[in-house]
């Protein structure tokens, strides 16, 4: 919020510009274990929503990236020492995604996309 706060007049003076958040499959549920996490994440899409439905109309994409699953880091590794590498996310493939959003024609802006690698149970 603070950061798109400081950003978001020098893109309405160019007329265009992009926010990308990054998110977690609980914005969606909670689960247990995830009582202060999920609402949080919750919390972060709505505010996410809201600047899409604000910014869209001025030429600002603001865009939600939704990780459903572990991402790629020695933490990872530790806590999952069992699973394949490709069964982690890799940070690149986020800012591809991240990128990509970047790069919409605004005639086809997306909001949600979701990265969940191909083990996911969903």
């Amino acid at each position: 919020f603070l950061a798109a706060r400081q950003a978001i007049p020098a893109m309405r003076r160019r007329g265009q510009g992009a926010i990308i958040v990054v998110g977690a499959t609980a914005s969606r549920r909670g689960v247990a274990g995830t009582a202060a996490f999920a609402p949080a994440k919750m919390a972060q899409k709505a505010l996410a929503e809201s600047m899409a439905r604000h910014l869209w109309p001025v030429g600002i994409h603001v865009a939600l990236i939704i990780v459903d699953g572990g991402v790629r880091s020695a933490a990872a590794r530790a806590r999952f020492p069992d699973r394949p590498e490709d069964a982690l996310i890799a940070p690149s493939g986020v800012a591809d995604i991240a990128a990509a959003l970047v790069r919409q024609d605004r005639s086809a802006w997306s909001f949600e996309v979701e990265a969940r690698p191909y083990a996911e149970k969903w």
